[in-house]
């Protein structure tokens, strides 16, 4: 009996069959010439030889080409094929389930094919978010304050400076000139700064660690959905019957 992975394998190309079907018949339905013809005669009133020639080259026949129920049915038998597929699909998925492990444990038991291919690819989009997370400056030594609930960094210190205003002789006084002086600027030391820097970042380590449990968990949940997809089909259809009762309206 085919198993789940066999039937999605099929799914896409049935109901791609069924779509582009039911396109062409929504188009056809649209065109009357397919369902319309005629038969145009001419009768003339005096039976002679040159009339019998009119009547013949007046005849005009079109001949209907097809109805609506043969175009339905027509139609209807691939939608009979992609029906059996989704409710097979459906139907196995109900029953196609499988443990995730986490570090040879069962992280969760019994867990259901579309929750396993949900999981799957909301664990992606987790992974992406941890690769965003910002990280401590390596260059720094931090330590995590447990009060303030964050990573410290030893201080950092620094001065803080005013100009002051200082002479300068450019020349010694004679008998004969005075002093020449200059007024210049001088950076004196007032005051020192320390700063404590904080950060709210994760380590490397920590960073490191949350995307190795991601894939780790990627890779089981993968493996997890590839066991719930050897499933068996369930071997029942109901396209058919669906299709009686949808065309008998037309019969």
């Amino acid at each position: 009996m085919p198993k789940l992975h066999e039937l999605l394998a099929a799914e896409k190309t049935v109901s791609a069959a069924w779509n582009t079907l039911y396109e062409e018949t929504l188009k056809k339905f649209g065109n009357e010439h397919f369902f319309n013809g005629h038969t145009k005669s001419l009768k003339m009133l005096e039976d002679t030889p040159a009339n019998e020639a009119l009547e013949a080259q007046a005849m005009d026949h079109k001949p209907v080409a097809t109805n609506v129920f043969d175009t339905l049915e027509y139609a209807l038998d691939l939608y009979c094929n992609a029906e059996n597929v989704q409710f097979q699909k459906n139907a196995t998925n109900a029953n196609a389930m499988a443990d995730v492990y986490f570090r040879d444990n069962v992280l969760f038991g019994s867990l259901p094919v579309d929750q396993l291919l949900g999981l799957e690819a909301r664990l992606a989009k987790i992974r992406l978010l941890f690769l965003a997370v910002p990280t401590l400056d390596a260059s720094k030594s931090w330590t995590f304050d447990s009060d303030s609930n964050c990573y410290v960094a030893p201080p950092e210190y620094g001065t803080k400076t005013e100009k002051i205003m200082v002479p300068v002789v450019l020349a010694q006084a004679t008998q004969q000139h005075p002093a020449q002086v200059k007024e210049s600027t001088r950076d004196n030391i007032v005051g020192k700064f320390t700063t404590i820097k904080r950060s709210g970042a994760a380590t490397t380590m920590q960073k490191a660690n949350a995307i190795k449990v991601v894939d780790e968990l990627l890779v089981e949940v993968k493996k997890a959905r590839m066991r719930a997809n050897e499933a068996l089909i369930v071997d029942r259809e109901i396209g058919q019957e669906l299709i009686e009762v949808l065309l008998k309206p037309f019969m």
